[in-house]
């Protein structure tokens, strides 16, 4: 599916604060954040007991650190969108406030060390003022060249995760890693949630080039985001059909359907997609 047919939300990204995305998740009944979880916290776990020491984690297109922030204080999205979102309209929260409601959660999950990149300067700057990272970096990742001392945090990563439309990050984010990761003498995992509608068949070859293959979960999820018109609903199942996916039940009860794929190394395809198949 062309990302112009779909709704624009580049404005709740570049606020100083969450409210506004908050406000928007909570409108169009964002799942993605706690389907993500369902998967990543015992995959997490597998790995921290896999390798005995500090798991780093690479959020891709992580905007506010919502991922970082539910797992590492045990969190869940009503939580977060109720500080911010009452009654659907946004607190006005202070920075006092804010700082304060994350100073008060107890950071329960030491063992991982989430780094943040996204194109939004004020997401990345809020994530590290509510220190839901160790760092964030900021740039365009679908043309910009990674910065250098991003490579150096990308040859000790054991995770990488993107939750949304992967189509936004581009191949070209992947082609710069990949060599960078071929050095490495333990493979890292990838964790994506992707909407069925935005599939990257281009991003996957680049995994295929550099010996990794994508497994996915064996049922998707329905409700990743209501669409926000019906003609984004039906761009969306047009999309689907050329591509003779089925949408009934899903994409055409009004939300974007999403499924979980893990990018795993050939060698460990059997074993990791055993692990899958029992989370799903």
């Amino acid at each position: 599916m062309d990302f112009s047919k779909k709704a624009n939300w580049s404005e709740v990204y570049v606020q100083p604060t969450p409210e506004l995305y908050l406000q928007m998740v909570s409108q169009k009944e964002y799942g993605v954040p706690e389907y993500a979880i369902k998967y990543l916290r015992p995959l997490l776990k597998k790995l921290y007991n896999q390798r005995k020491r500090a798991i780093n984690i690479v959020d891709i297109g992580a905007s506010y650190g919502i991922i970082s922030t539910l797992l590492l204080h045990d969190l869940t999205m009503d939580q977060l969108i109720n500080f911010f979102v009452e009654n659907n309209r946004v607190q006005k929260r202070t920075w006092e406030e804010i700082e304060g409601f994350y100073a008060h959660q107890e950071i329960r999950h030491t063992e991982y060390k989430f780094y943040l990149s996204d194109n939004s300067k004020p997401a990345m700057n809020f994530s590290e003022r509510v220190h839901v990272c160790q760092k964030a970096y900021c740039f365009d990742m679908s043309r910009e060249p990674l910065p250098e001392d991003f490579k150096q945090i990308i040859e000790t990563t054991d995770l990488f995760i993107a939750t949304g439309s992967l189509g936004y990050i581009g191949t070209y984010f992947f082609e710069q890693i990949f060599p960078i990761l071929s050095h490495k003498s333990v493979s890292p995992l990838f964790a994506f949630v992707v909407y069925r509608a935005f599939y990257s068949s281009e991003i996957e070859k680049v995994f295929q080039d550099y010996n990794y293959t994508l497994i996915k979960s064996s049922i998707p999820f329905k409700k990743g985001r209501r669409f926000a018109t019906v003609l984004e609903q039906q761009n969306a199942i047009a999309s689907l059909h050329q591509r003779n996916i089925d949408t009934v039940g899903l994409e055409d009860e009004g939300f974007y359907a999403c499924e979980f794929h893990l990018g795993v190394p050939l060698l460990e395809k059997e074993m990791l997609y055993r692990w899958l198949k029992e989370q799903s």
